[in-house]
C-alpha cells in the first residue's frame, strides 16, 4: 500500500477505484492503456513499479509530493483496490 499524504488523498468506493484502473487515468502512455488483455494485478503492478522507479531516482519526479499529484488517483485506487482485494491472496492456516 501507499502511504500517500494527506494533501492527495480521496476517498472513494471499490467501484470508482475500479473504474480509476480499468481506464487507465494516468497509465495513457504505456501500453496498458486499454488493453482488455491487460488486469486490474497487471494495472495495480504498474502503479507499483513506477513507484519504484520514483524510489531509485530514475523518474522525471522531482520528490514525492510531484509523484504523488501526478499518480494522487491511481495511488489511491490502489489503496482502496489492495484493501479488499488482500483477503484474497492471505494463505490458510
Amino acid at each position: 500500500m501507499f502511504n500517500i499524504p494527506d494533501l492527495y488523498k480521496i476517498e472513494m468506493s471499490f467501484e470508482t477505484a475500479e473504474q480509476i484502473m480499468i481506464s487507465g487515468c494516468l497509465i495513457r502512455q504505456r501500453s496498458l492503456h486499454r488493453d482488455s488483455s491487460v488486469t486490474i494485478i497487471d494495472r495495480m503492478e504498474f502503479i507499483l513499479d513506477e513507484w519504484e522507479i520514483h524510489c531509485s531516482g530514475d523518474a522525471c519526479f522531482e520528490d514525492d509530493d510531484a509523484f504523488f499529484e501526478h499518480f494522487r488517483y491511481e495511488t489511491n485506487a490502489f489503496n482502496v483496490l489492495y484493501t479488499e482485494m488482500k483477503p484474497l491472496f492471505v494463505k490458510g492456516d
